[in-house]
């Protein structure tokens, strides 16, 4: 049973993977039919923001209130919408530049190196997971890979 819950968490994370690069190929397209990165995240972060608001609002009103938010310190209401935009509207100056496979690339090391971070000393209130000799090397060849497909 742990195997497929495994595999399923696996494709969940390569399903979410997809979806960037795919946002990134059309936001630029966006990009291209305005001139301009910046206005092609705003549309983006837009539709987002409207889709995620409706379906906030429906889980809140089938959850009740959640209080915890009152605990939370304020740069963490504004931090990942923050990081956001400096994600997006640099995959949208990118993608034409490098090609979506290389965007992607560097944007998955880029990933992959904060994780191992983040995990290493527990940032976050999240457990610490040892920076092994193995996880580097991973990150090692998914960085080089990038490369590859840059130079490629």
């Amino acid at each position: 049973m742990a195997a497929i819950s495994s595999l399923f968490l696996a494709a969940l994370g390569i399903i979410a993977g997809a979806t960037l690069g795919t946002q990134a190929a059309i936001n630029a397209m966006v990009a291209r039919a305005f001139g301009s990165p910046i206005v092609a995240a705003a549309i983006s972060f837009g539709t987002g923001a409207l889709f995620l608001s409706v379906m906030a609002l429906a889980l809140l009103r089938l959850q009740g209130a959640a209080y915890g938010w009152r605990d939370l310190p304020a740069w963490a209401f504004i931090g990942g919408g923050a990081l956001g935009v400096i994600y997006l509207t640099t995959a949208i100056f990118l993608t034409p530049r490098i090609g979506a496979a290389a965007t992607m690339g560097f944007v998955i090391a880029g990933q992959l190196l904060a994780g191992l971070a983040i995990d290493s000393f527990g940032f976050f209130g999240l457990p610490s997971i040892v920076l092994s000799p193995p996880r580097l090397l991973g990150a090692g060849l998914l960085l080089g890979g990038a490369m590859i497909l840059r130079l490629a």
